[in-house]
């Protein structure tokens, strides 16, 4: 077994991924592999399906797989659930662990890595990463995260707000601890006027970003790598949002 798979269906994506655990490289220069394509609520149908392309594109087994990375969440609740499922079918028939990976710390390691050579350029390698997607409900979750010229590093949890609480949070966040570097957003999420301010002082932007298998699965290495892998039956999506609160919603919203 020398293979990881990563997949993902938290956004209007739907992307799966591929890496040989046998490459003695840096995280930013592994050879991944990714299928990804934009098919919103096409996800049930097409994901098992990518899988099976990939894998024979690769002319990798299944049974050659030591784990396989998922973004865990926060993300649509649907396209958690159909990631999941698919993840407990795969990692309960083959018998492997499992690599859970923040959706948002997905979209800060692409940012990164677009951006590798002005990181590198700074003397002491100091950035901030500020993922953000649209939560409906007049919500954002988002992330904040640095980077070494190596490795993502996590600056808290990742957080559901009402986006001038989210704001407020970032601005607080860059005054504190990145005042003269550089800010980068990333993500979907930014489209709220109350983060404008937020968004209008970041050194590079690339809105387009989602968390894509790729990214999902450079993180899932790194945690494989250290050792830490989880059981599926341990393993939840990360919603961050109560589940009863946006059904409720949802029904009120009904004619």
């Amino acid at each position: 077994m020398s293979y990881i798979l990563s997949l993902d269906t938290a956004s209007d994506y739907c992307s799966v991924a591929i890496v040989d655990t046998r490459q003695q490289t840096s995280l930013a220069e592994l050879d991944i592999r990714e299928l990804r394509r934009q098919a919103p609520r096409q996800h049930t149908q097409l994901l098992l399906p990518m899988v099976d392309e990939l894998l024979q594109q690769e002319a990798v087994d299944r049974h050659e797989l030591n784990a396989i990375a998922f973004g865990a969440g926060p993300g649509s609740f649907t396209g958690l659930r159909i990631s999941f499922a698919v993840v407990q079918g795969l990692a309960y028939g083959l018998q492997i662990p499992v690599l859970p990976i923040s959706t948002l710390a997905a979209m800060g390691s692409a940012m990164a890595q677009s951006n590798l050579p002005d990181i590198n350029a700074q003397a002491e390698k100091k950035s901030v990463f500020l993922s953000c997607l649209d939560a409906r409900m007049n919500q954002v979750y988002w992330g904040a995260y640095s980077h070494d010229g190596e490795k993502l590093l996590a600056l808290q949890d990742d957080a559901l707000d009402n986006p001038d609480i989210a704001a407020e949070k970032m601005q607080q966040l860059i005054e504190s601890q990145f005042p003269k570097t550089t800010v980068y957003c990333c993500g979907p999420g930014w489209q709220y006027p109350e983060l404008s301010e937020i968004l209008n002082r970041a050194g590079q932007k690339d809105l387009d970003i989602e968390p894509w298998a790729q990214e999902i699965l450079r993180l899932g290495f790194d945690q494989w790598q250290s050792g830490n892998v989880q059981d599926i039956r341990q393993v939840q999506p990360v919603y961050l949002r109560n589940e009863v609160s946006w059904e409720k919603r949802q029904r009120i919203r009904q004619p």
